[in-house]
């Protein structure tokens, strides 16, 4: 082999161990998950470990007002409801008691729960409630551009 092919042989290799370590290190470790359960297919995919947060930000389907619900990842791969921030209530959006841990902030309702933890968060995607995910890094994710209307969501750490 003359010098020029082992060369452009040693170049080859490095870079494609180069990938292969690239390509192991991208998925070690926990991801956050957006996934259309409808098609069973993954919409994004991004490393996010314990204390990362993300937000959900979509309109109410029957009050019309805006809601955002803040998430944190746990050690243990569970989300828990950091805060939800809502313009005016109706179902499905807390009803504050005595007791609860609530302030007013930008004409927002903002309820800071007492960590609830969830395995995964479930959303049906309409383009009428404009759901948009923000994920640990910053991107934001539309979600009804990324799927049909009704398809169900589900957004969890593995």
């Amino acid at each position: 082999m003359s010098r020029r092919a082992c060369a452009v042989a040693i170049i080859a290799v490095a870079g494609l161990a180069g990938a292969l370590g690239a390509s192991a290190f991208v998925s070690s470790g926990p991801h956050l998950l957006v996934e259309d359960l409808r098609e069973r297919r993954i919409l994004h995919r991004e490393r996010a470990g314990p204390g990362a947060v993300f937000t959900l930000d979509y309109i109410h389907s029957s009050e019309r007002v805006p809601v955002q619900g803040t998430f944190r990842i746990e050690r243990d791969g569970v989300l828990t409801v950091v805060e939800t921030a809502f313009a005016g209530f109706g179902p499905g959006l807390p009803q504050l008691g005595p007791g609860d841990d609530w302030r007013l902030e930008n004409g927002m309702i903002v309820h800071r729960p007492q960590g609830e933890p969830l395995a995964g968060l479930r959303v049906r995607v309409t383009p009428v409630a404009c759901q948009r995910l923000t994920t640990p890094s910053g991107r934001v994710l539309d979600l009804a551009a990324l799927t049909t209307p009704g398809t169900p969501i589900l957004v969890s750490v593995r």
